[in-house]
C-alpha cells in the first residue's frame, strides 16, 4: 500500500513529556507488523521552535503499533531542500501547492 511512497510518519507518544518524533522519507517495504523505511527523523521537544534533524539518511524498521499517523507526500518533494514555516505556533514543512506537513503538535 505505501511501498515506494514518500511519507511523513508521526510516532505515538506514551506520555506528554516525550519528544515528538516524526520520520520523513520513503517506505521500502511493509507487511502487517512493520514498515522498512529510509529517511530522516525530526525530533522536537516541547517548547522548541526548530526540530533536531538526522544528519544523514538511515534505513530502519518501524513497528506499525508505534505509528500514530502516516501521510503520503508528493513524490516530487525534495527531502534535501525542505522549507520550514511556523503557522499558529506549529512547525510546518512546505510541500509546494499541497497542504503543509506538520512536524510539531
Amino acid at each position: 500500500m505505501f511501498e515506494g511512497q514518500k511519507v511523513k510518519i508521526r510516532l505515538k507518544k506514551n506520555h506528554s513529556e516525550q519528544k515528538m518524533r516524526v520520520f520523513v522519507g520513503r517506505v521500502l517495504y511493509m507487511n502487517n507488523d512493520w514498515l522498512k523505511v529510509e529517511g530522516k527523523f525530526y525530533t522536537l521537544a516541547k517548547g522548541e521552535r526548530m526540530p533536531r534533524i538526522d544528519e544523514k539518511n538511515r534505513v530502519l524498521g518501524i513497528p506499525r503499533e508505534n505509528i500514530s499517523i502516516i501521510r503520503i507526500l508528493p513524490q516530487d518533494i525534495d527531502f534535501d531542500n525542505l522549507q520550514y514555516t511556523i503557522k499558529d505556533n506549529r512547525l510546518m514543512i512546505s510541500v509546494g501547492d499541497n497542504q503543509p506537513v506538520s512536524i510539531s503538535e
